[in-house]
């Protein structure tokens, strides 16, 4: 059944979540929080030669948040790390077909994660 407020692109990734998990060991890892809804998302990478290999999320929140965790691991994998620094939270919503403007906060977990973790690198 699809939610109204959602896409169908967003349905998916929350649906059948892609890149779940961690890496171990992990070559950089974050963790960020929502403070007005409560979203927390993790994410892992493996680097190699200044490029992310693997890219994994672990997410404890809503709909918007686990889909864009989900996003993230497709939006990443593959990048240089100075490729993964520019992704912008609109990146995020276009992957996920738009997300409803009262649930975008959760969304921009993934940028806020990606600078967290890879900015010292």
């Amino acid at each position: 059944m699809r939610h109204p407020q959602y896409s169908e692109t967003l349905l998916d990734h929350f649906h059948h979540p892609r890149g779940a998990g961690e890496v171990r060991p992990a070559d950089a890892e974050a963790v960020v929080s929502s403070p007005i809804h409560g979203d927390a998302l993790r994410l892992t990478f493996a680097i190699e030669a200044g490029r992310l290999t693997t890219v994994r999320f672990q997410c404890r929140g809503c709909v918007v948040a686990i889909a864009a965790g989900s996003a993230a691991t497709i939006l990443l994998e593959g990048r240089t790390t100075a490729e993964a620094l520019a992704l912008t939270d609109d990146d995020v919503i276009r992957a996920l077909g738009g997300v409803p403007e009262g649930r975008r906060e959760c969304s921009v977990l993934v940028a806020r994660t990606v600078h967290q973790a890879l900015s010292g690198l």
